[in-house]
C-alpha cells in the first residue's frame, strides 16, 4: 500500500535531485559545461548559423568536431584546423590556406572559445529548467547587443544561441545545433594540417 510518508519521501528525493539544478549561476553552468567540453574523447556538433545582415558567408552549415582544445570544422566554403598550435583556415573559393596562432580565429563558436568568451567580459544571468539552462549575458561595455546561451541541462552541450539587437528587438544572428553526438572513434590525422591534400592551394602566414 502507498501511505501519505512514501510519497512524501518519494517527492523529498526528487526535490534533492532538481535543487543542484536549479541552484547553479551562469559562471558555474558555463564552467561545468567548458570543463566537459575538454574532457570528451571526441564530440561532433552539426550546425546552423544564420544571421539577418547579410553575408556571402551566411547562412552557413557545418560541422565541428572537437577533442580537448583541438577542433576541426568543416563547411563548404571554409575549413578550420586547430592541432594544439597553429589555426589553419582553409578557404576553398580562394584557395588559400591560412596560418595564424590559437588567439587569430576566424571563427570562433568551438565550445572552448564560446565559454571563455561569456566567462571573461560578460555580465550573466541564468534562467534554468529540468531540460535546458538560458544564460543570458551582456557584455560590461555594449549596451546594445545580448546574447541568450542554451545549455542542455544533461550533458551540457550547447544547444543555440542567439544575438540580439536591443535597439531594433531583434534576434540578428542565431547558432544552433542540428546533432550533437560524443565518444566516437575520430582519426587523429582529423587534426592534423597535411599540405599534401590541398595541391594548388596558397600557404599565407
Amino acid at each position: 500500500m502507498i501511505t501519505k510518508f512514501n510519497i512524501i519521501k518519494s517527492l523529498f528525493f526528487l526535490i534533492s535531485l532538481i535543487s543542484p539544478l536549479f541552484g547553479q549561476s551562469a559562471n558555474e553552468v558555463l564552467e561545468i559545461a567548458l570543463d566537459r567540453s575538454l574532457a570528451l574523447n571526441n564530440s561532433y556538433y552539426k550546425f546552423i548559423i544564420e544571421s539577418e545582415i547579410e553575408s556571402p558567408l551566411l547562412p552557413m552549415t557545418g560541422e565541428l568536431f572537437n577533442k580537448g582544445e583541438k577542433y576541426f570544422i568543416n563547411t563548404k566554403a571554409i575549413d578550420q584546423i586547430y592541432d594544439g598550435e597553429n589555426i589553419f583556415t582553409i578557404v576553398h573559393e580562394n584557395q588559400e590556406i591560412i596560418v595564424g596562432n590559437s588567439d587569430i580565429s576566424l571563427f570562433s563558436f568551438t565550445p572552448n572559445h564560446i565559454f571563455n568568451f561569456f566567462l571573461e567580459d560578460y555580465l550573466l544571468d541564468i534562467n534554468s529548467s529540468s531540460r535546458e539552462h538560458i544564460i543570458t549575458a551582456k557584455n560590461r561595455n555594449e549596451d546594445n547587443i545580448i546574447y541568450f546561451i542554451s545549455i542542455d541541462s544533461s550533458n551540457y552541450s550547447i544547444k543555440k544561441i542567439e544575438m540580439k539587437d536591443l535597439i531594433s528587438d531583434k534576434i540578428i544572428n542565431t547558432f544552433l545545433t542540428l546533432t550533437y553526438d560524443y565518444n566516437l572513434t575520430v582519426p587523429l590525422s582529423l587534426f592534423k594540417f597535411d599540405i599534401q591534400e590541398y595541391n594548388n592551394y596558397i600557404l599565407v602566414q
